[in-house]
């Protein structure tokens, strides 16, 4: 929250204990705390959808520092401050002060790939259009909405096509129409799924059964990575865990997999793309036994939470009832 929207909700909270102390008659102030509210809400979607914008527009003059004046983004960014110009012409109306640009002097790393970076931009861009749609409900003001529906628009239907143009051409394909290359990549990648699940799944129960959990989480912390390794190198591709809700921040999702806007959470999601590569992400429910671990707070014991904290200070996957959506196996199989 920035000062200025913590000072708009102090105000509010302020506005609130007065209404309080004057009692059920003085209705008056209601109004009052409805408008502060309603401004906070506006400061916070307006804030929201101008550090995105800056954020694209950082990214891509950092991509043409690296690859020179080249399209398309050479014209997004353009288009970027258009957008934030009209964002920042939203808080005049309301005398909302504009924030400081964080994204100014940031430095970022872009790839080598010119096609990869086109794929970090087509991600952005998909994120973008997730901002808008996230901050829609916030807002009342007609005019800001307008802007609003046009910059998602100006993402969804121009940018992401333009940068899709220049990518490695990763999209989703339904199991029934691959071809026999990519059915035999399917296989592979399921074949090596199963095989990372028994080999993870086995010595989990062991460790859950004695010593207990803090000993379960070491095997995750450990060993997942090593048998993950492991079944890469047997079965020629590479095999890992992502999910929403990260425990282990190493198991960020890749390109690919950001790109899946809606997955499946029953089954497969496969993606393939122009170099001939396939890719799966493949959903994980979790199981009763492993609420001892990812539960709520009665699910887990002192001596867990102690050696979560310890492990993963920034864990965010814990909260989950049995046969919830845990996370995705991501397997990409390289072309044949």
């Amino acid at each position: 929250m920035t000062r200025s929207t913590a000072a708009l909700f102090t105000a509010s909270i302020l506005a609130l204990t007065t209404l309080t102390a004057m009692g059920p008659k003085d209705t008056a102030p209601t109004k009052v705390i409805q408008h502060d509210q309603a401004k906070v809400d506006l400061k916070v979607a307006l804030d929201t959808a101008l550090d995105d914008e800056r954020k694209a527009k950082a990214f891509y003059k950092a991509v043409m520092e690296k690859f020179g004046e080249r399209r398309p983004f050479s014209n997004i960014i353009q288009a970027e401050q258009r957008h934030a110009n009209a964002l920042i012409a939203q808080y005049e109306r309301p005398h909302l002060p504009v924030p400081e640009d964080r994204w100014k002097d940031y430095t970022f790393e872009v790839p080598d790939s010119f096609q990869e970076t086109a794929d970090m931009s087509i991600v952005a861009e998909i994120e973008n259009v997730a901002v808008y749609d996230r901050i829609e409900s916030m807002v009342s003001d007609e005019q800001v909405l307008a802007v609003f529906e046009n910059l998602r628009w100006a993402s969804q239907e121009r940018h992401l096509r333009a940068f899709t143009r220049h990518g490695s051409g990763w999209r989703s394909i339904p199991q029934p129409e691959l071809n026999t290359t990519q059915q035999s990549q399917f296989d592979r990648a399921s074949e090596a799924q199963q095989a990372f699940f028994n080999a993870l799944f086995t010595e989990l129960s062991t460790a859950l059964s004695e010593p207990g959990p803090s000993h379960a989480i070491q095997i995750c912390s450990e060993r997942a990575p090593e048998i993950a390794a492991q079944v890469s190198e047997e079965h020629q591709l590479s095999i890992g865990r992502t999910s929403s809700k990260l425990r282990n921040p190493d198991n960020a999702p890749p390109l690919w997999a950001r790109m899946i806007t809606e997955p499946n959470p029953n089954e497969p999601n496969i993606m393939t793309n122009n170099a001939g590569e396939l890719a799966v992400l493949s959903p994980i429910q979790l199981a009763p036994t492993c609420l001892q671990c990812h539960g709520s707070e009665s699910d887990i014991s002192t001596q867990t939470r102690a050696t979560l904290n310890k492990l993963y200070p920034h864990d965010q996957a814990t909260g989950y009832k049995a046969g919830d959506l845990r996370g995705w196996f991501v397997i990409e199989v390289p072309a044949d």
